[in-house]
């Protein structure tokens, strides 16, 4: 089994985990959580980030999957604050972390041009990691309290709004393309 982006969800998982632990009032298991995936990250991060400026590993339909870079320190940001009760220094790092990896995916628009030719279900994998780092500029802002922090959040929380309801009705128009057997079919044909 090779690497690639995805495998970063188990890592996502595992934070969310801790995140809803803590919320839960089970700090040990949270903490655990914590633990065990920013340990996986570090492995999984290394790996990945070494082989990223050679994308020819993952086929171009699949592209959109490199987005996942940003969702896994955007929900250790929040898992941190969780744990810790304020958006510390660690959350900033994570967070500014995840806003270079954003960043950086989205000034390489070359990078997407293939998988954005035809509509597929990889399209979605913008959205999930959008939505945490829209979370993390929220909980940013709060903590910050200045105006840029605050206009930040709000482009951020809008992009990832735009963005998810654009694949929602993206989805909806080609729902025939995207399953071979569709469960719903609107042709009149018998």
């Amino acid at each position: 089994m090779v690497a690639n982006p995805t495998s970063q969800l188990s890592v996502i998982g595992n934070l969310v985990g801790a995140h809803a632990a803590i919320k839960m009032g089970w700090t040990e298991s949270g903490i655990c959580l914590f633990t065990l995936g920013m340990t996986h990250y570090l492995v999984v991060f290394i790996t990945l980030y070494q082989r990223f400026s050679g994308n020819n590993h993952i086929p171009s339909r699949l592209r959109p999957v490199f987005f996942m870079f940003v969702a896994t320190p955007s929900m250790a940001a929040l898992a941190w604050k969780s744990i810790n009760g304020n958006f510390d220094m660690l959350c900033k790092m994570l967070f500014f972390l995840s806003l270079f990896l954003f960043t950086s995916l989205a000034s390489r628009p070359v990078l997407f041009k293939k998988s954005m030719k035809n509509f597929s279900v990889a399209w979605w994998a913008f959205s999930f990691p959008l939505s945490f780092l829209a979370l993390a500029s929220m909980a940013y802002a709060q903590q910050a309290k200045e105006a840029t922090a605050t206009c930040l959040a709000l482009v951020l929380s809008g992009i990832s709004v735009l963005v998810f309801v654009f694949l929602l009705v993206c989805s909806t128009l080609k729902i025939d393309s995207l399953l071979r057997k569709p469960i719903l079919n609107f042709s009149n044909e018998s």
